[in-house]
């Protein structure tokens, strides 16, 4: 427990035990943090927090009730502050690492945890949950909100972590959820049109997203991808070191004599210092960009990049992630998070490397999400795969069926390779039955989440489970 006057300038001695921006909490002295969120103001629950434990508010605005009011301009800036001091400054003892981009958030990330652990001790939090040391959390947001952040960040400095690689998501940007953190590194992945969402523009979403690179510390670095067409923007947005990476244009870092196969990549590392030969269990061209991030991260840590080169071999498949499924050598399923435009394009030009059979790809579209990437998700799903099977994914409050209708407007009313089956169960199982020796059935859009936004519910759907149901004990393996 701490003094309310330990965590935020006031005379209040009033004992703390935790810190809360949800009023359902029921705990003993509490401090209620108001926020104001998108669709709910928690100033409308003061009342609920007081009677479920609350002791002391944080608010933007004069309250009448009978418990310490701390007034401030801005309760998302205050609460990161207070939740700072209440544990310790423990955002200050690790070295945090962000991650922001609109695609290899999670695969950078995980790449980093794992590279991290062998040569040291690291968390992740992000897509794929919280984890540390063996223990795993769920978490249904890229980036947790501050509560959780900080609990997350406490629990991996008690377990003896030194480094946390931590997925930004640019709604957490937008909210100024964590606007008062500072990170050690920031790496920018890419950017495209697909996840606009709340941003309203294109503009304000990339303005949004480079947020994170003047959070960076003084003797920090941000960690550019050169080839992108936004690269000076973020560079301009940046504190800290500027390190740059890419394949085409001239970085500190770069890739060449790339090599992809089925199961591995190659490609030599050319740095200021020397060159080095890579290797790499995750292929991809892709895998090229998220690996040189990873090892740029990981020598500015102060890790030896021979030492780095060397763990990079003992790489294990990332969740969600081209995960490959082998039926009995007659076929492979991959299932992948791909949600966006460039994502979907990378997955299956990867794809095509690993056969010479059809694709068939078994995809959808989110709802309540940005509809201007849908007719392009439509137009490359349809051109780089043989048949495709259109179905529900995320809807939310959106109709599944309406949500096709836009993925499939732009198609010509000649093309015959696709069809819809809202079912998303029935959809997998459809496209399973079509694969013949050789092919490869692409499942896209919700790698490992197990629940589907459907509505005001949230119905139990999990693609890897579908696919394991229908292919039964015939798995020959999986990565």
């Amino acid at each position: 427990m701490k003094k309310l006057n330990e965590l935020i300038p006031c005379k209040h001695e009033v004992l703390i035990s935790s810190i809360e921006d949800d009023s359902r909490i029921k705990n003993d002295n509490y401090l209620f943090c108001c926020i104001k969120g998108l669709t709910v103001d928690g100033h409308d629950y003061v009342d609920q927090a007081i009677s479920n434990g609350a002791v002391a508010i944080l608010s933007e605005k004069e309250l009448d009730v009978d418990v310490p009011v701390l007034k401030v301009k801005d309760t998302n800036k205050a609460m990161v502050e207070v939740l700072s001091r209440f544990y310790g400054e423990v955002d200050k003892r690790l070295k945090l690492i962000s991650v922001t981009g609109t695609d290899g958030k999670t695969t950078v990330s995980s790449i980093l945890y794992q590279l991290l652990n062998h040569m040291d001790k690291a968390g992740y939090i992000g897509t794929n949950g919280i984890e540390c040391d063996g223990y795993t959390q769920e978490s249904n947001l890229t980036t947790p909100f501050p509560v959780q952040l900080f609990k997350a960040l406490d629990g991996f400095y008690k377990q003896g972590c030194k480094y946390v690689a931590l997925e930004v998501s640019s709604e957490r940007l937008f909210t100024k959820r964590i606007d008062s953190m500072n990170f050690d590194i920031a790496i920018f992945t890419n950017l495209t049109k697909d996840h606009i969402n709340n941003h309203k523009t294109y503009s304000n979403y990339k303005e949004c997203k480079a947020k994170l690179f003047g959070m960076i510390k003084d003797d920090g670095y941000a960690i550019i991808n050169n080839d992108d067409p936004n690269a000076s923007y973020f560079k301009k947005a940046s504190k800290g070191n500027i390190i740059t990476y890419g394949i085409d244009k001239k970085s500190d870092y770069t890739a060449s004599d790339i090599s992809v196969l089925p199961d591995k990549l190659t490609f030599k590392l050319n740095t200021t210092d020397g060159n080095y030969f890579v290797e790499s269990p995750l292929s991809g061209v892709f895998n090229v960009y998220n690996l040189l991030a990873s090892i740029i991260t990981c020598h500015k840590l102060g890790f030896k990049i021979e030492e780095i080169i060397e763990n990079i071999k003992k790489l294990k498949p990332i969740t969600g992630r081209v995960n490959t499924i082998d039926y009995n050598g007659r076929f492979k399923v991959v299932i992948d998070y791909a949600h966006t435009v460039n994502a979907l394009k990378n997955l299956l030009e990867y794809v095509r490397v690993m056969t010479k059979g059809n694709i068939i790809t078994v995809t959808g579209s989110a709802g309540d999400r940005d509809k201007l990437k849908r007719p392009e998700m439509g137009k490359i799903v349809t051109s780089l795969s043989n048949y495709v099977i259109f179905t529900t994914d995320d809807p939310r409050s959106e109709d599944p069926n309406d949500i096709v209708d836009d993925m499939v407007s732009d198609l010509d009313p000649d093309t015959f390779n696709y069809k819809r089956v809202m079912d998303r169960s029935t959809a997998i199982k459809e496209a399973l039955n079509m694969a013949k020796e050789g092919d490869v059935v692409v499942i896209a859009g919700r790698g490992n989440d197990t629940f589907m936004p459907f509505g005001n519910q949230f119905i139990r759907c999990n693609d890897y489970e579908e696919v394991y149901k229908n292919l039964k004990d015939e798995v020959l393996n999986s990565v």
